[in-house]
């Protein structure tokens, strides 16, 4: 029996009266149904892809140590899933290390199963297999199983070369090198920095320490609008210091002997 067969295997004749109950309220019925095909996708296709490269798993997260780094990936649905029409999720993935999470917490960190938004390089998978932010969808007028095939050859074809690809920080080195465009902006400075100075790129680290030091010292423009009572709208501009930046680059510079 082929993906999802148990939701279409039963003929019109063989119906029962639960089953007709269903049918004649549409949204619970859908509602069911979605919900079931995305499980499915997830039990037949995305979970086994994980374990069968060594990936624990909690919930929909999943993480994998090697060597100095932790490979995490989870799965995100978004928010404003009606479930009754369509379900709409995206792929996250990333590496951490834990050296670097306590250079910027400024204390010793553990974490003996980091998820994707602790991750140093954070990123979404359809950067890699679409040029752009991916969302896949269950919808009625969809096939679950040709979403599931897309889901397997997107797996299989750019997240697992990637991860095998780069398992160490030095290996990272040429990740950030090779796709800066996708990468660097999903870094934080501090991460960046933090990053550089683990990996022998000293003079990289330096660069941006005083880089985004420069950029902390100037004001930054807010413009807020406030809607009156009588419909009149209007705007507020104010300038400030993002203390916390500054703060932040300047122990960092402190950590590493940066003079600013």
């Amino acid at each position: 029996m082929g993906l999802f067969s148990k939701l279409f295997g039963i003929k019109p004749a063989q119906k029962t009266a639960t089953e007709n109950k269903f049918q004649t309220d549409n949204s619970s019925m859908e509602t069911v149904d979605l919900k079931n095909h995305f499980d499915q996708i997830c039990k037949e296709t995305i979970i086994p892809f994980f374990k069968e490269n060594g990936f624990k798993k909690k919930t929909l997260h999943f993480a994998r140590q090697t060597n100095d780094i932790t490979q995490c990936f989870n799965v995100q649905k978004s928010q404003w899933n009606s479930y009754s029409n369509s379900i709409t999720f995206t792929f996250n993935f990333g590496f951490y290390n834990s050296d670097i999470s306590s250079i910027i917490a400024d204390k010793e960190v553990q974490n003996e199963f980091p998820k994707t938004y602790d991750c140093f390089i954070q990123n979404r998978l359809g950067t890699f297999s679409h040029k752009r932010d991916h969302w896949y969808t269950i919808a009625r007028n969809i096939d679950p199983s040709k979403t599931a095939e897309q889901i397997k050859t997107d797996l299989e074809t750019y997240l697992k070369p990637i991860f095998e690809n780069y398992t160490t920080l030095e290996k990272l080195k040429q990740f950030i090198d090779k796709d800066e465009k996708y990468i660097s902006p999903t870094l934080s400075p501090y991460y960046l920095i933090a990053f550089y100075m683990l990996t022998d790129q000293k003079e990289k680290g330096r660069k941006t320490i005083l880089e985004h030091y420069q950029n902390a010292l100037k004001p930054q423009t807010v413009t807020d609008t406030v809607v009156l009572p009588d419909g009149t709208r209007k705007e507020k501009v104010t300038s400030h210091i993002n203390q916390h930046y500054i703060d932040s680059i300047k122990k960092l510079a402190d950590r590493y002997e940066v003079k600013l």
